[in-house]
């Protein structure tokens, strides 16, 4: 049987079904590509927070959709893009192991001031459509000027080499994934204890039907990460309850130092999450340990439920 793996049509998306294919094919497996337009690459204008719909699930729906109506079998995702919530009779068949988790800011030589924080001249134009990204950026520096920026990952790095912007933040999984060629840019890796991602950030989720062939099943327990299960189930759980999507600014890093679970978390703070004017009114971290995942989450979402007075 040859299974229909359901993908988005950026490179990116691209890329990283054809690397969980090519998995499947050594596992015994082959799959076809079957391209799916999302509702996130229909429109490249709005920053994601700014869509009238701003909700969990613009880049994945419609591949869901798809596997629920039958036209596919399985379908890739990047984990930090699914919602927490997903539609009966789906589920979570594989978490890839992750990358890289870091955000990387691409700098334009032009820019680039080694004398300042985060080598960014005074003033200097950062592209982000991300209200983590953009909260993370602003309380180191509150001078830059973060304007948004969509498209797939090789747009967003020529508008910089074209100086339509002069820096932006960008996933390290997707760049490391891709392969990119980035000579000519700056690139600085941001520490994960000031710049914790978003939850997921690095892994690949693979979806599919509660009614999959045993077949497909058990073919993706062999790219299925355990230690990244942990991580992200984590994350995600932080996410769920908070529920939050696009529009929050939060950062969560969880990992396992021997039996213990630490988590770095960010949360940026707008007085109005509503209005088109942002105006940040508090930038707040955290760290949280613990060796039981339930009290470590727990405790997680209620700091951070005190921190935006929800």
């Amino acid at each position: 049987m040859k299974y229909r793996l359901g993908t988005r049509r950026s490179e990116l998306a691209k890329t990283q079904s054809t690397q969980v294919l090519e998995e499947l094919k050594k596992a015994g497996l082959e799959c076809e590509l079957v391209f799916i337009d999302s509702e996130g690459d229909k429109n490249h204008k709005d920053a994601l927070y700014e869509f009238e719909n701003a909700t969990p699930g613009l880049f994945t729906k419609q591949l869901e959709v798809a596997l629920l109506e039958d036209r596919i079998d399985l379908a890739v995702h990047s984990l930090k893009d699914l919602p927490t919530d997903l539609p009966k009779s789906l589920l979570i068949g594989a978490i890839t192991a992750r990358v890289s988790t870091e955000d990387w800011l691409l700098i334009h030589f032009d820019a680039f001031d080694a004398q300042q924080p985060l080598f960014l001249k005074k003033g200097a134009r950062v592209g982000s459509s991300s209200l983590r990204r953009e909260a993370q950026l602003l309380e180191v520096r509150a001078d830059l000027q973060v304007v948004a920026i969509r498209g797939n990952v090789p747009t967003r790095v020529t508008a910089v080499r074209e100086k339509r912007v002069e820096a932006t933040v960008l996933a390290a999984a997707g760049l490391l994934r891709l392969k990119l060629n980035l000579e000519g840019l700056h690139v600085l890796k941001l520490a994960e204890r000031e710049f914790p991602p978003a939850p997921g950030q690095g892994a690949l989720a693979i979806e599919i039907r509660d009614d999959a062939s045993e077949e497909l099943k058990i073919g993706l327990q062999k790219l299925h990460d355990l230690t990244s299960e942990t991580e992200t189930r984590i994350e995600r759980r932080v996410l769920k309850g908070l529920f939050g999507g696009c529009t929050l600014p939060l950062g969560v890093r969880c990992y396992k130092e021997g039996k213990l679970l630490k988590t770095k978390v960010f949360i940026g703070v707008l007085k109005d999450r509503k209005s088109v004017n942002k105006e940040w009114v508090g930038f707040h971290h955290f760290d949280i340990s613990s060796q039981d995942e339930e009290t470590l989450v727990d405790s997680i979402v209620q700091k951070a439920k005190g921190i935006l007075n929800v």
